[in-house]
């Protein structure tokens, strides 16, 4: 059973955008979905600063999983950006964005975004990808657990 930590759906149709955190080790997996408002970005930024402080995080690693995620508004691509630099100011040492598909303009957007607030971010199309950083890093997490997570949320790693 995989599980959840938090869920957000600001609609079912995700009009106004979604996301769900989980944890695995130090290792945080974000999946963003849907079309971001502000009031989206808004509870994301609570609800994953709550989160990082509640389970004491003070060295751990990102994925934010993008394949489902369709742009954002320019106020709630800002919020975001600006927990990403509050998470490297506390103790993140790496951000990955895993996205693949038809989504090629969210993905640009997201990348020069996580770029700009963490630079060195990593972005890729699977989980094998960033195994070398993450070694790298010595962020510590079950990998079985990871693809578990990945593939309950729609991913096929």
């Amino acid at each position: 059973m995989v599980e959840v930590i938090t869920r957000v759906n600001s609609s079912p149709s995700l009009k106004y955008g979604s996301y769900t955190i989980h944890l695995a080790g130090n290792l945080l997996l974000l999946f963003f979905r849907g079309t971001w408002s502000e009031k989206c970005a808004a509870d994301y930024v609570r609800d994953v600063s709550r989160f990082r402080h509640e389970q004491d995080l003070q060295y751990f690693a990102s994925i934010a999983v993008i394949s489902e995620w369709q742009l954002g508004t320019p106020e709630a691509i800002k919020m975001v950006s600006k927990v990403i630099q509050r998470g490297a100011e506390m103790g993140m040492v790496a951000q990955f964005l895993l996205g693949e598909g038809n989504n090629q303009l969210s993905m640009h957007i997201a990348r020069q975004s996580v770029e700009k607030a963490f630079p060195g971010a990593i972005t890729g199309a699977s989980l094998d990808e960033f195994l070398p950083a993450l070694n790298k890093h010595a962020i510590h997490f079950d990998e079985q657990r990871v693809r578990n997570i990945l593939a309950a949320n729609g991913r096929c790693d």
